[in-house]
């Protein structure tokens, strides 16, 4: 009896240990694991679940079988992906090359012969307009303007005696007119002396920045000729650009455009403040001028810029893809146009009338409505009035 009883505890320790090595309460056991066990009931449980996993197989493979069916039935008819056209805004732009400029931007050279003996600013500063920026000596202008305006004063008292006497009837009338003479020439010879001296004076003739000191203390500068220092405004800057003569009607003044300055990674939105109305007669081209907005970008003269001119729009546009687009033997352009017979989807060969391209897009003038539906892809397997099958 004993021995039965320690028989029954072996062969029980021996099934657990088998079902805890092989994971039988797993439901991924394998058949063969299970069978180990010689236990009834975890037999019976594997059946059941393989039973399961048959039936479910089985749903599978009958919805791949319908799947299939209906792909043989439609075989027969190609296959193509539509669009539905719609109404969009069209814009056209105009890619030019463009320069910064300045509506103040100069060069100062001197009015008067001598030597610079002064300058009273550097490059960088800011300065007002009528600000002195250089002194030239002026070779003693000075003194002879003194001593002019002493013989003046003697002059002016004998012609104001003269002048008096003359007016009783007393005197000569020549001596009256030399006097008068003298005077007036004295005079305006001060007011040219004058003038001559405030040549001497170099001065801002407008609000801006010295942006370069070319001349030196101590040179001797020459009207035309020496370049002292150049003057710039930087609030006043704008592009100018070369257009072809043939945007003449479409680029004008007031045309919304986009300036990008490759170099800085910047760009602004702004529009033409001027067209030029000379066509140059060897580049065929006419210049225009855009507004540069206040901004806190690095932008300086003669910064290259790509200006990007609106010149065409289309509120109610219709545009597709080149790529849907194709041309037949006659040169035509055509895309296929779906229509519906019986419920059945066939294509029609629709020659179409196009415009302006962007890059993306290009519009349809004729041809194609609003609404209509258009293959895009599949192409190639379809004629005139083939029945199509569409996915979408």
């Amino acid at each position: 009896m004993r021995n039965k009883k320690i028989h029954y505890l072996k062969t029980t320790l021996y099934s657990l240990i088998i079902l805890a090595s092989t994971g039988c309460n797993n439901p991924n056991a394998s058949i063969g694991q299970v069978l180990k066990t010689n236990d009834l009931d975890l037999i019976a449980q594997k059946r059941k679940e393989i039973i399961k996993s048959q039936q479910e197989i089985y749903i599978k493979l009958n919805l791949i079988d319908n799947k299939l069916e209906e792909l043989n039935a439609n075989s027969k008819f190609p296959i193509v992906e539509t669009a539905i056209l719609k109404s969009n805004t069209f814009q056209h732009f105009v890619e030019l090359q463009g320069n910064v400029k300045s509506d103040q931007l100069i060069i100062i050279y001197p009015e008067f012969s001598g030597v610079l003996n002064k300058i009273y600013v550097k490059s960088g500063e800011e300065v007002v307009k009528g600000q002195t920026l250089a002194i030239i000596d002026d070779g003693g202008l000075k003194q002879q303007l003194s001593q002019l305006e002493i013989s003046f004063n003697l002059t002016k008292t004998t012609y104001e005696r003269q002048e008096r006497l003359w007016a009783q009837n007393i005197g000569s009338e020549i001596q009256f007119l030399e006097t008068k003479s003298m005077f007036e020439a004295q005079k305006e010879a001060i007011k040219q002396l004058k003038k001559q001296l405030e040549k001497t004076v170099i001065k801002a003739s407008f609000n801006g920045t010295i942006d370069n000191i070319i001349a030196k203390e101590g040179e001797v500068v020459y009207p035309g000729r020496s370049n002292l220092m150049l003057l710039l405004n930087m609030e006043r800057m704008y592009v100018e650009s070369n257009v072809p003569e043939r945007y003449i009607n479409t680029i004008s003044t007031g045309k919304k455009a986009k300036v990008v300055f490759p170099l800085i990674d910047e760009f602004l939105e702004t529009s033409i403040r001027q067209a030029g109305n000379f066509i140059d007669p060897i580049k065929r081209t006419y210049k225009i001028e855009l507004d540069l907005p206040k901004n806190d970008f690095n932008i300086k003269p003669n910064l290259n810029a790509k200006v990007s001119v609106n010149n065409y729009t289309n509120d109610n546009a219709i545009l597709i893809k080149e790529g849907f687009i194709s041309i037949d033997s006659n040169n035509e352009k055509y895309v296929y146009k779906i229509y519906r017979k019986e419920k059945k989807n066939y294509v029609s060969k629709t020659i179409i009338k196009t415009g302006k391209n962007n890059g993306n897009y290009i519009e349809v003038l004729s041809g194609l409505s609003v609404d209509d539906e258009i293959v895009i892809e599949g192409m190639r397997k379809i004629v005139d009035n083939t029945r199509v099958k569409i996915i979408n």
